[in-house]
């Protein structure tokens, strides 16, 4: 539900309430990943700082997931103005 609520308010252009949830939403589930890469993408668009290594070297063990991460982690490096 809480992937939910970020998305919605990514997809109404609303970044300042998604970083907000995002980051409180990881603070009860610190592991998620998708609430890490939605805050990560959050961040980008408020041009706050990113921890990039960080961020990939948290990949998910699942690898059917594998490839939806890395096109997440590219658009937040575009995002962040980071992309090579």
């Amino acid at each position: 539900m809480a992937v939910g609520l970020i998305w919605g308010h990514l997809n109404a252009q609303q970044p300042e309430q998604a970083y907000d949830l995002a980051c409180g939403c990881l603070q009860l589930w610190p592991g998620e990943r998708s609430l890490s890469l939605m805050a990560a993408y959050a961040a980008a668009e408020l041009a706050e700082p990113i921890d990039l290594a960080a961020l990939r070297s948290q990949a998910g063990a699942d690898p059917a997931r594998a490839a939806d991460e890395a096109a997440w982690i590219a658009l937040v490096e575009r995002r962040a103005g980071a992309a090579p």
